[in-house]
């Protein structure tokens, strides 16, 4: 199981049961699961929702579409709220090289999942 001590014990298993279901994808190259924004400062409220990027090296569309479904899956069985952020490696990366905000603070604050 995961620690991220600002997670509930229910947001802890869906976060651990997308992790596995990303990496039984066949062909997956995940770079990275990190848990960014207010559920990784601590600085969270009641309705916070739980931050999510997904990294992933040859993303392509079809790819995508899959765990943004294993995302809304796990989201329902879970009754939590999670927004993914899924990003190609290259988008990523493009992203940080630009000093995009999401992209610093998922470098400053992710905490890997």
């Amino acid at each position: 199981m995961i620690k991220l001590k600002y997670l509930s014990e229910e947001e802890k298993k869906a976060v651990e049961e997308i992790k596995e279901r990303i990496l039984s994808l066949s062909g997956i190259k995940l770079k990275g699961i990190y848990l960014f924004g207010s559920k990784a400062r601590g600085d969270y409220d009641p309705e916070s929702d739980i931050d999510l990027a997904i990294i992933i090296d040859g993303l392509d569309r079809g790819m995508k579409r899959k765990i943004i479904d294993i995302v809304a899956e796990i989201e329902t069985k879970y009754i939590v709220v999670v927004s993914s952020l899924v990003l190609s490696l290259k988008d990523f990366t493009d992203l940080k090289e630009h000093e995009r905000r999401i992209a610093l603070d998922i470098e400053r604050e992710g905490l890997p999942v």
